[in-house]
């Protein structure tokens, strides 16, 4: 897989400001499997392709990254995670299988992962808390499920570095598995912006909701802004001159100035009385 596929996470800032709550996902096996790449896709279609995959049971070991607080274009650079960006695409010539989803709108647990793994493929679970820096140099027998708890990067200037740091201990347990046999999903929920966002309405209890609307958030702090925008100048609110507007007035303009013209000329013409009587002399002549 080449690089474009990796970099089109940095279309989430450019194109879809409406997908801040939304983070990527990605999925690199050694095993074979058909990939379900997409630009967007909710947590409850994507756990349904993930449960047919994963239970056939194609790998050894499962390791499962869970990152929170992380957008689509903390990983628009390979500085972020260059590990994972080489396994990504195809660098890494161990992996066989790629799945990359931009957009995951909703939360996809990691519980309902590891859920999946025990009990189809009656693996044991190791968890590692990556906050602590250290984990076991024995990760156990396989079939085994490997879950790395990573904290929330920071929102200042050393998100970047604290996420490089992560990618780094990932490799790490990635490259102390014992078996050539292994799928690593990386799992991410939304982050929190500095910019005050609205309170978004979420439904993540209703197995029966439309997988479509998930990303369809409504913002109820307009009801609470009301009374503060109430004696704010119309101006503030809406744009009453327009570009289209603006250019109707100059024709206008225009017109009405032509018209001005026009009539003034008319108005300027100057005949004289003795033009409407009639010249009665030549009839006199003609006579004689």
């Amino acid at each position: 897989m080449r690089l474009s596929h990796f970099s089109l996470l940095a279309l989430g800032a450019a194109t879809a400001s409406a997908f801040r709550d939304t983070s990527p996902f990605f999925l690199a096996s050694t095993s074979e499997s058909s990939p379900t790449s997409a630009q967007l896709k909710s947590a409850t279609s994507l756990l349904d392709d993930l449960s047919t995959k994963l239970s056939t049971c194609t790998s050894d070991y499962y390791v499962i990254a869970s990152q929170p607080g992380v957008h689509g274009t903390d990983f628009a650079t390979r500085k972020s995670a260059p590990r994972l960006a080489a396994k990504m695409t195809g660098q890494d010539k161990a992996i066989r299988s790629i799945t990359v989803v931009n957009e995951v709108a909703g939360v996809l647990e990691v519980k309902q992962i590891q859920s999946i793994l025990e009990n189809e493929c009656d693996a044991q679970t190791t968890v590692i808390d990556a906050s602590s820096g250290s984990y076991p140099t024995e990760l156990g027998k396989e079939p085994r499920v490997i879950v790395v708890e990573f904290p929330s990067p920071p929102l200042g200037s050393g998100r970047e570095h604290q996420l490089s740091d992560h990618d780094g201990l990932l490799s790490d347990i990635v490259g102390r598995i014992p078996s050539e046999k292994y799928t690593i999903l990386y799992l991410t929920t939304p982050r929190e912006f500095e910019e005050a966002d609205s309170p978004v309405y979420q439904s993540q209890n209703d197995p029966y909701q439309d997988p479509m609307h998930l990303d369809l958030k409504r913002d109820y702090s307009a009801h609470s802004r009301r009374e503060d925008t109430i004696n704010n100048s119309l101006f503030d609110e809406y744009q009453y001159f327009t570009p289209g507007l603006f250019m109707g007035l100059i024709a206008t303009f225009f017109f009405l100035a032509i018209l001005y013209i026009a009539f003034s000329a008319l108005m300027s013409l100057q005949v004289p009385y003795a033009a409407f009587e009639k010249d009665t002399s030549a009839t006199v002549q003609k006579k004689q």
